[in-house]
């Protein structure tokens, strides 16, 4: 198998987003990472997102999509965590919790698009 350097350039990219998550926490797991994307998604959607749709989107238990929920939040006490990038509150739909990224939320995410964005273009 060989590797074309369109791809090395790619995982490179990938590779560095990832190094991001990995200063906050290096035992994160990959679906702590996707459930702060899927609320990042969402509210670049402008779309309410639950700890439900992060369960199916995820593909994990509702109490993984919990903890990690607390986790950009204020902290799980299985987890730490606490990053405060995100708020848990009430959607329209009041049965289900809305979770909405906070300014340092929006910033990291921001920071790492951007990251992901300039490397693509020096290397592309």
């Amino acid at each position: 198998m060989t590797t074309e350097v369109s791809d090395l350039k790619a995982l490179t990219v990938i590779m560095n987003a990832l190094r991001r998550f990995n200063t906050l926490d290096s035992k994160m797991q990959v679906s702590t990472i996707l459930a702060l994307l899927e609320v990042a998604v969402a509210n670049a959607k402008h779309e309410d997102i639950s700890v439900q749709d992060i369960e199916k989107n995820v593909g994990i238990k509702s109490g993984a999509a919990s903890r990690n929920a607390y986790y950009w939040g204020e902290g799980h006490q299985e987890m730490t965590g606490g990053y405060e990038m995100i708020t848990i509150g009430f959607g329209e739909d009041r049965r289900k919790r809305s979770l909405v990224l906070t300014n340092k939320g929006r910033a990291f995410i921001a920071d790492l698009v951007r990251g992901v964005q300039s490397y693509g273009k020096a290397t592309g």
